[in-house]
């Protein structure tokens, strides 16, 4: 079979490094658009081709070797690096970013991904070590990357519905009420804010989304029905990793609204 620019080994096109270059090209379309609209964030878009080209090609060679050693305990060390740089980057989504708040992103995002990664790979597709790096990683990739989205979502969201409601929180904790019942409705609609998106991705998902799992496998040659099934026992398990994730980020964070006399506080 005759391929222009890639060569096909397995029935997989490889890419060089060239083309990887040529690729980003299409970058300065969009670089076009900013110079041309005066948004002023070619600079920025930039900077974001030369670090995702640099990162990602750095992930491949360490998944490289990680792969090739085959080590639980390498294995941990790079899920232990993405629930604190997941739980660094939530932080920094914040509206307002306040003491203690990094170190709750760490427990839920690590509490939500544990359930996700054990249910998910052990009970499930039940990977023979548990912690084999061709499942562990990929797969604790996305459920960690999903828990950081919706934790984020629903702490900016917790801040920005207590104090819109202070006033209420506050006239219910005069009569008594305890910092849980007055903040009730508040922490219900942080906790939807974190599961939204996840749900509206499932609406659409095969019809006009189709995701990279399921692509990649794909590409990579495995038969589509069972890619799709791979996809379907994925979103499955981001949902629930989402759901308990933006339950634990709201409860744990809640607290730091609150001093120990039960009166409200809010973070400046």
């Amino acid at each position: 079979m005759d391929v222009r620019w890639g060569k096909i080994m397995n029935d997989i096109i490889h890419i060089s490094l060239i083309e990887l270059v040529a690729a980003a090209g299409l970058v300065a379309i969009a670089a076009f658009i900013s110079v041309v609209l005066k948004l002023r964030i070619e600079k920025d878009m930039a900077w974001g081709t030369l670090r995702t080209f640099l990162q990602l090609l750095a992930v491949g060679y360490i998944l490289d070797w990680v792969f090739s050693v085959d080590r639980w305990y390498l294995v941990a060390a790079m899920l232990f690096l993405m629930v604190g740089t997941a739980s660094y980057n939530a932080m920094r989504r914040q509206t307002v970013r306040f003491r203690g708040l990094t170190i709750r992103f760490i427990i839920s995002i690590a509490f939500a991904s544990a359930v996700g990664i054990f249910v998910g790979l052990g009970l499930i597709v039940r990977s023979r070590p548990l912690w084999d790096p061709q499942y562990m990683i990929p797969i604790g990739g996305m459920i960690i990357g999903n828990a950081m989205t919706s934790g984020a979502l629903a702490v900016n969201r917790l801040y920005r519905e207590i104090t819109s409601r202070r006033g209420e929180i506050e006239a219910a904790l005069s009569l008594g009420a305890s910092p849980h019942i007055a903040s009730i409705s508040a922490a219900r609609a942080a906790v939807k804010a974190g599961m939204l998106p996840m749900i509206s991705t499932m609406m659409v998902v095969g019809i006009v989304h189709l995701p990279g799992m399921m692509t990649g496998q794909i590409i990579g040659g495995v038969e589509p029905g069972q890619a799709v099934r791979y996809q379907i026992v994925i979103m499955y398990i981001l949902v629930t990793t989402n759901a308990l994730s933006a339950l634990a980020s709201t409860l744990i964070t809640r607290r730091l609204f609150f001093s120990k006399r039960a009166h409200l506080v809010l973070p400046e």
